[in-house]
């Protein structure tokens, strides 16, 4: 038995390693060429003819965004566009999705749940709220190589632009309160956005199914769920064992993938597990379910909101 278990760790070590090493060459190979190596002409906005705001999100998107015309006037549009839709609530939620980050986190059951959850606690309350859904990745390999990367790294660029925007919005709306709202990899997103945002009273975030790979101190002002209150979440607990029998045949397919040479095995593995995620086909994680209704999820949302934001 116990040989029989060493035999199975190692299987899956191996499995893992063959796919990290492959999206990490992919991601060398095409560096030079991405979308996100690519800048355009020097921004030179007319000031005198714009409000104080746009002239405020122009100087920040060229401290955050770099030198491209084209990539700062994206962020400012994305700017202003935040700014005109929370300006008159008193909480923004900023909504941050598992997995890759593509969809947005009100098109999945679990994530809605609790977010109406969270909107009907506010309301009732006495708050007006908004939310923004943030999606972190557009379609491309090049895009999920680099949320990759990212994510690996705990979201050094994603992350600073993000709190760029919310620091600008909280400065910009005296009273405006945000709620950094993420589940899975948008979890983790969310700590780090609020950490860059550290001295920011302002900001609070509710982090649901952070997966056991990021480790990170939490941010403050912060409430992180691991449990449902059902059952314990596989993958926040790092339960190989479990995550292993709900994905065996999954990872044989990965493993015996058709190639000539080592490299091919690398590239044939990273395109098969890019494949599987990017149509809603991936690894699965018994437990790692977050409905608003669970007794670990709702209750415990509730009782954060009621304790920084008024009781009854």
């Amino acid at each position: 038995m116990k040989k029989s278990k060493c035999s199975l760790l190692f299987y899956v070590r191996k499995v893992s390693l063959v796919v990290i090493l492959a999206v990490c060459l992919i991601a060398l190979l095409i560096k030079f060429w991405g979308a996100h190596s690519i800048q355009g002409s020097l921004a030179v906005p007319d000031f005198e003819s714009m409000g104080t705001v746009e002239q405020q999100a122009w100087q920040l998107a060229g401290d955050v965004a770099g030198e491209g015309e084209d990539i700062q006037e994206q962020f400012v549009t994305e700017l202003l566009d935040i700014y005109y839709e929370v300006k008159d609530s008193d909480f923004a939620i900023f909504c941050s999705s598992g997995g890759w980050g593509k969809e947005p986190l009100t098109a999945d059951p679990q994530g809605q749940s609790w977010l109406d959850g969270i909107g009907a606690k506010l309301t009732h309350l006495g708050y007006k709220y908004c939310t923004v859904d943030y999606v972190r990745t557009t379609n491309g390999l090049g895009e999920h190589l680099f949320e990759f990367e990212e994510l690996l790294a705990h979201y050094p660029s994603k992350a600073k632009e993000l709190a760029a925007k919310v620091d600008f919005l909280t400065r910009q709306i005296g009273d405006l309160k945000i709620i950094l709202a993420g589940q899975s990899n948008g979890a983790a997103f969310a700590n780090e956005v609020a950490r860059c945002l550290g001295d920011n009273p302002g900001v609070y975030s509710i982090q649901v199914g952070c997966p056991f790979w990021y480790q990170a101190p939490k941010a403050s002002q912060s409430l992180v769920i691991y449990h449902n209150g059902l059952m314990v979440d596989a993958l926040t607990n790092r339960d190989i064992m479990t995550l292993f029998r709900a994905n065996h045949m999954k990872l044989f397919i990965i493993n015996q993938a058709p190639s000539f040479t080592p490299l091919g095995r690398l590239v044939t593995g990273a395109c098969l597990v890019f494949g599987l995620y990017d149509v809603n086909l991936g690894l699965e994680a018994p437990g790692h379910e977050y409905m608003w209704e669970y007794p670990g999820v709702g209750p415990v949302i509730e009782a954060f909101l009621v304790e920084n934001f008024g009781g009854e």
